[in-house]
């Protein structure tokens, strides 16, 4: 029996060399025998084009499936920036909150600015002052995207006393 975070190891590293057909096979074996982590990959491929060509609604209905199978972060994520690009607000709105309420400090910044922005949501600065501090005490977030969040966070701040 093949081992699937060996697979996912195969795939990844066959996608970083530039060998996309064997990354896309080799995910869509691990997506076979129940991945939940090669079918966000195998999603991500379609949404961006990695070696095939771009596929929205493939990537959004593989990401759906993810989520189902496993609430994966990184899926719920990429749902609601699907529904950014069409336009969706709400919908994005929404999926931002899924992934925050798994404790994913991106998306707790990506409700901040919404709630900022009244993106798909009232403004809200108090809500945006709660999300930011929880992006900043997250460690599910990117140094880039903590940082982030700390700019917003002292802009915001003085506004609200």
């Amino acid at each position: 029996m093949i081992d699937t975070e060996v697979l996912f190891r195969i795939a990844d590293a066959a996608q970083d060399a530039g060998d996309y057909e064997l990354a896309r096979k080799s995910f869509e074996r691990g997506v076979a025998l129940g991945d939940t982590a090669s079918l966000t990959r195998l999603a991500f491929i379609y949404d961006v084009g990695v070696g095939v060509p771009v596929d929205k609604s493939l990537a959004m209905g593989l990401y759906r499936k993810a989520w189902r199978r496993g609430q994966d972060i990184s899926a719920a994520n990429n749902i609601a920036i699907l529904y950014r690009e069409v336009g969706r607000r709400g919908e994005m709105f929404r999926w931002f909150q899924r992934a925050a309420q798994t404790g994913d400090g991106s998306a707790h910044l990506d409700l901040a600015k919404c709630y900022l922005e009244g993106l798909g949501v009232r403004k809200n600065p108090q809500q945006a002052l709660r999300c930011l501090s929880i992006a900043i005490g997250s460690i599910y977030i990117s140094e880039d995207e903590r940082e982030q969040a700390v700019a917003l966070l002292t802009t915001l701040k003085p506004a609200l006393v």
